[in-house]
């Protein structure tokens, strides 16, 4: 399918064809109600509710209308604890044959209602290939706070492209638009603002990290920047780190991999519609449609956040967000609730559970991969603050443990392939801070760090295992590559120099010790595998990098 207008369709007609199927069942319940018992009445009142969700979003309103109906003399009777009457269940059948009818009417029909076109429904695609090399425009008329910038930039790897006018300035977004750009917001020829609109104007313009500088830190300076369209504004000198972090936080954002989203529905025509509209804005979807296997999709897909229906077999959604809620390592996953019930006790208790946002059926394609990309935006966010380190934007070791944990778990679930676990660590690095002063040792560690992140691929866990050591987990790559990847790093940094005050200038190397996965390795016997090796190499002279025997 090519757009959202066709996979609609189709989704449509999937739901029509699909009608008599969802009907044998209601059929099958209301045979059994000679027996009135209660769990009856809640079956019965599962499949109208799924119903009527159904229609509504596959805009049959009047197949929602009718199941709808059924649905609240069901919840009546069974809040009432009373059992089904004879004119109940006539009631019912005569509602079961009227949707025969409206399911037939519509198999027959081809005009259906379209809504919105993809690009539009879904606000664009959240998982679109970014360029591999990125690229960063500065423009600033003072060529000193430019040569800072870029200094800082270029240490990460990151291309940069420098310009001292508004008129330099566009002239390079129409050779290339930048996924990074640093305005000043007074510019000898006009003011930044003007910057901002124009790079906002062009294609993807709205994908593009966009911070402005300014020297009076004025709060109308920070409101009109926003308004341009930048995505937030510093003082400067005071925020040049500041504003340097959020930058980078942006652009590694852009080169995040696609996030994963677990849709918990029990109905395959929900759980179709739900998986269509957010594969089709880039993300990656899977589906849980029973709550016993809840647990095993958890454990399997890593979500980056849940979109939960209410209404499940065996357990509500709440219970699963209580679940999730109860284990520490999710406490910050966003869970989105997907449901038909609009009534406010359904959104007290979707926040009691721990939801973050509920969203009733039927949900626009806009709103529903809008409020995913917000949630997901701001997990991120929030996930970076908690799980990587301040200096090196590297992995915590809590962190970094966790990752190392989860490589090991994948391996018991007969996960094939190699992996090799490094540990280094700087080359006297007391030295380094007791001559060249700590600001200079911090610098070290920096630029190490970006070495690292720069080198190896995306996939590569890397950390901060404490001090100066750093930790890196090669999954899927042999000894001997691993071995050689390294090598290659440690020879690449110590041909660095680094640099202390105006005048002075030194180098550094690291030692490394690399230790491979083997079948039933715990993790605290792999980790002190690496250690031991990093010891030995230390031992034995420092800059060189061992491997475990």
């Amino acid at each position: 399918m090519s757009t959202w207008d066709e996979e609609f369709r189709q989704l449509q007609a999937e739901f029509l064809r699909g009608g008599p199927d969802r009907l044998v069942d209601i059929d099958e319940t209301l045979e059994r109600l000679d027996r009135g018992t209660a769990a009856t009445l809640a079956d019965l009142k599962r499949h109208f509710h799924k119903l009527a969700g159904a229609g509504a979003t596959y805009q049959r309103p009047h197949i929602s209308t009718l199941a709808r109906e059924a649905e609240r003399r069901c919840d009546e009777l069974i809040k009432g604890h009373h059992q089904p009457s004879s004119d109940d269940v006539g009631r019912w059948r005569d509602i079961r044959h009227r949707l025969t009818a409206l399911f037939d009417e519509g198999i027959a029909t081809t005009v259906l209602t379209e809504p919105e076109s993809a690009t539009a429904a879904t606000g664009g695609s959240a998982g679109e290939s970014s360029r591999s090399a990125l690229d960063v425009l500065l423009v600033d008329e003072n060529q000193e706070t430019r040569r800072l910038l870029a200094s800082v930039l270029q240490h990460e790897g990151i291309p940069v492209r420098e310009a001292g006018t508004c008129a330099e300035a566009k002239a390079l977004i129409d050779t290339r638009l930048p996924d990074g750009l640093l305005v000043d917001v007074r510019l000898p020829d006009g003011s930044g603002y003007g910057i901002v609109e124009y790079a906002r104007q062009k294609p993807d313009g709205d994908h593009a990290a966009i911070l402005m500088l300014s020297a009076a830190g004025d709060f109308l300076d920070l409101a009109e920047a926003i308004h341009a369209g930048a995505d937030a504004c510093y003082t400067k000198p005071a925020e040049i780190e500041a504003a340097h972090r959020k930058l980078l936080q942006m652009l590694e954002r852009s080169q995040a991999e696609i996030p994963r989203i677990l849709v918990v529905e029990d109905d395959e025509f929900h759980a179709a519609f739900a998986r269509t509209v957010l594969e089709s804005a880039g993300y990656q979807v899977d589906v849980c449609s029973a709550p016993r296997t809840f647990t095993e999709h958890m454990a399997t897909f890593h979500p980056e956040l849940l979109l939960m229906d209410v209404n499940l077999p065996e357990v509500s959604g709440y219970d699963l967000a209580r679940l999730v809620r109860q284990q520490e390592q999710h406490a910050a996953l966003p869970i989105i609730f997907l449901t038909s019930e609009a009534e406010m006790e359904s959104r007290i208790r979707a926040a009691k559970a721990g939801g973050d946002e509920h969203l009733t059926k039927p949900v626009h394609p806009a709103l529903l991969a809008s409020a995913v990309g917000a949630r997901l935006e701001r997990a991120r966010f929030l996930k970076s603050l908690l799980h990587r380190d301040g200096l090196t934007r590297l992995l915590t070791h809590a962190s970094f443990m966790e990752q190392v944990q989860q490589v090991i778990d994948r391996r018991a679930r007969s996960t094939p392939g190699s992996a090799s676990l490094v540990l280094l660590d700087v080359d006297h690095f007391k030295r380094v801070n007791d001559t060249y002063g700590h600001q200079a040792g911090d610098r070290v560690l920096a630029t190490l760090a970006a070495s690292l992140r720069q080198h190896l691929r995306r996939t590569d866990i890397i950390g901060r295992y404490g001090g100066e050591e750093f930790g890196v987990l090669l999954d899927h790559l042999p000894i001997d590559d691993a071995q050689r990847l390294i090598t290659r790093l440690l020879n690449e940094f110590a041909a660095l120099d680094h640099t202390a005050g105006e005048h002075q200038h030194f180098r550094v190397t690291f030692s490394a010790g690399i230790a491979p996965y083997r079948e039933g390795l715990e993790r605290h016997a792999w980790i002190e595998a690496a250690d031991l090796t990093l010891y030995a190499a230390k031992k034995s002279g420092r800059n060189r990098v061992l491997v475990a025997p």
